[in-house]
């Protein structure tokens, strides 16, 4: 879509210029679905309601049958790429919790809730972390650093970014060298383990609140957390 020539370096701009507003990030999405014929959906990190509540504004679409998102990813002001500044990693966006309430609220006032599916990630590691989120709202959840640090990364930040791609431990580089020193089949069996122990500890979590899948968690948290007024028990 965008025209890169194979062979050539693809540097992602801060913006779309084709997606500059609500309305034609919508119409980008109807045509990605259109062309892909599969769930197509955003990724955004909210950092109030208001700026929210403009995309949630769009429920008139869905009653002029226009596209709507299929999900929106909510990636919290905890998360961030090797190529974030190190300012807008912690101190920009809102953290998972409000993140959610903000944008659950704003789906349900619109009436897109059951249209538009949630998922979550940012700072997610444990199983704590996974029942937590889908109690407060999400209907699933993305975990990248657990995977990565279970793999073998140590965080150095030099995974991407314009000269950069020298990861240390060979794990996400093009250099040959260094992808030779990675051992796959020893990293593998590290983040097997870490996916069996996520999903046994979720399990033995749902088992201590009488649940055998996560549907129900969404009546865990009915109230509000947010911006530290958490009522939670």
């Amino acid at each position: 879509y965008r025209g890169i020539e194979e062979g050539k370096d693809l540097f992602s701009p801060n913006r779309f210029p084709y997606a500059d507003t609500p309305e034609h990030l919508m119409n980008f999405i109807g045509r990605l679905q259109e062309i892909s014929q599969k769930p197509v959906g955003v990724k955004i990190v909210i950092s109030d309601e208001n700026t929210i509540d403009r995309l949630a504004g769009v429920a008139k679409r869905k009653e002029e049958g226009l596209p709507i998102p299929d999900f929106i990813t909510v990636d919290s002001g905890e998360g961030g790429s090797a190529t974030a500044p190190l300012e807008l990693m912690e101190s920009v966006g809102l953290n998972t919790v409000n993140a959610l309430y903000v944008l659950d609220t704003a789906l349900r006032r619109h009436d897109l809730r059951e249209d538009i599916r949630i998922i979550a990630s940012g700072k997610i590691l444990t199983p704590d972390d996974v029942i937590i989120t889908m109690s407060l709202g999400a209907d699933a959840v993305g975990i990248a650093r657990g995977f990565m640090m279970s793999g073998g990364c140590i965080r150095a930040r030099m995974c991407s970014g314009y000269g950069s791609h020298k990861c240390p431990v060979g794990m996400a580089t093009q250099d040959p060298k260094k992808r030779a020193s990675y051992m796959v089949v020893k990293q593998a069996y590290q983040i097997s383990n870490y996916h069996n122990n996520l999903i046994k500890g979720m399990k033995m979590m749902l088992a201590i609140m009488g649940f055998e899948t996560t549907r129900p968690l969404l009546s865990i948290f009915p109230i509000p957390c947010f911006l530290g007024s958490c009522s939670c028990p």
